[in-house]
């Protein structure tokens, strides 16, 4: 990887590395969307239990079963009691857990340690299953697909000091054991999750050159086959720091620092389409044909995925900066978020209409909800979680 040629250069990328790390924090990528089926009934959803956890929540508790898992910034990860928030179990490595970087299989909990280790937790009890030894951190969610845990991992990120001449690695873990099944190596900091579709695994993920972007930045997508990892495209463009990727079977979708929604050839890396999202966009959900997400400027969008024309979008009502806050839910055909100002809402997901809307009071959430089997959770940025049901 070309390297800058005088100290100005050299300032100018960490300057940038800088930058992309405040969107990380901003943003708070979001684990792999999960389609609920259960609706929720706005009519009767009610704040059940608040729990004080001490620090701040980045990332929306994850219920497996009937536990509820909460990872508060450099505390010990918490398993609650889903309907009651008391704890059930705690778990401390002895090195902070990254408190962005964990996932499930419903069957196991996997996360990323501070000191380049990666473990899998029974979620009924915190108990170690197993603990691979990975020599490079992992900050983000995993994606989880058909027994395999893609690990992305990063030589620069929250809590880290950073390397522009690191190389991070995508590790395929097996779920059951955790044993490396293959690496690749990429010239990207790789600060979002992957994503699988088909046989192919899509990394993105911006690097250091010596060139640098007034309005942006270096960003590459790998194509990589799911059996060794080996490249089957690479695409490369100045969007700036990448915070999401989503792939139909014939379109990758990607957000990045200049806040253009993009589409790219899944067969073959080109540029099909870009699209101004308004404002900015901190990450998205992509659910089948569609991407969802919401703009600083308090609209929702349906954006189709095959040729980036809009499906609907809606006005968040409420005042100014009344946005959407991370990355919104699909439950049956529902499409439920939580907004700036604590409000719970709920818009049909084919037509973008309101069906219901609760005020929670709640504000200062630094991350959106989830939702799973009735239940709707949220944490804040006091370190308080919350647990609705209807």
């Amino acid at each position: 990887m070309p390297m800058p040629s005088n100290k100005k250069n050299f300032a100018r990328i960490f300057r940038f590395m800088a930058l992309a790390l405040f969107f990380v924090f901003a943003s708070s990528c979001q684990p792999r969307p999960t389609v609920e089926n259960r609706l929720l009934n706005g009519s009767t959803l009610h704040m059940v239990w608040s729990r004080d956890v001490v620090e701040p929540i980045n990332h929306p508790p994850l219920r497996i079963g009937n536990v509820l898992i909460v990872a508060p910034i450099r505390q010990p990860l918490l398993g609650l009691n889903v309907k009651t928030g008391k704890t059930i179990w705690t778990f401390d490595p002895g090195v902070r857990i990254w408190d962005r970087a964990y996932g499930s299989d419903g069957s196991l909990l996997f996360i990323g340690l501070e000191d380049g280790g990666y473990t899998a937790l029974d979620p009924s009890n915190g108990k170690v299953a197993w603990k691979t030894e990975l020599g490079i951190n992992s900050q983000m969610p995993p994606f989880i697909a058909d027994g395999v845990v893609y690990v992305p991992t990063t030589f620069t990120g929250p809590g880290m000091i950073g390397d522009p001449r690191g190389k991070a690695v995508l590790f395929a873990l097996a779920a059951d054991d955790g044993h490396i099944l293959w690496s690749f190596e990429s010239g990207n900091y790789i600060l979002q999750t992957p994503f699988k579709q088909g046989d192919t695994i899509y990394l993105a993920g911006s690097f250091s050159a010596p060139d640098v972007i007034d309005e942006g930045g270096h960003m590459r997508i790998y194509a990589l086959n799911e059996n060794d990892g080996s490249v089957k495209w690479v695409f490369e463009s100045e969007d700036g720091f990448t915070k999401q990727i989503y792939a139909t079977k014939d379109v990758v979708s990607y957000v990045a620092y200049q806040d253009f929604l993009v589409g790219v050839d899944a067969s073959a890396g080109g540029l099909l389409w870009r699209k101004d999202t308004g404002n900015w966009v901190p990450t998205f959900l992509g659910a089948g044909e569609t991407v969802y997400y919401g703009s600083a400027n308090t609209r929702v969008h349906a954006i189709q995925a095959n040729s980036g024309d809009s499906r609907w979008n809606y006005n968040i009502p409420e005042g100014t900066f009344n946005y959407l806050l991370g990355a919104p839910v699909l439950v049956a055909d529902e499409l439920v978020f939580l907004t700036q100002l604590g409000e719970i809402i709920s818009l049909d997901a084919a037509t973008g209409q309101l069906r219901w809307q609760i005020a929670t009071g709640i504000v200062g959430s630094r991350t959106g909800l989830s939702v799973s089997g009735g239940w709707l959770f949220i944490g804040d940025g006091e370190g308080t979680v919350y647990g609705f049901s209807d």
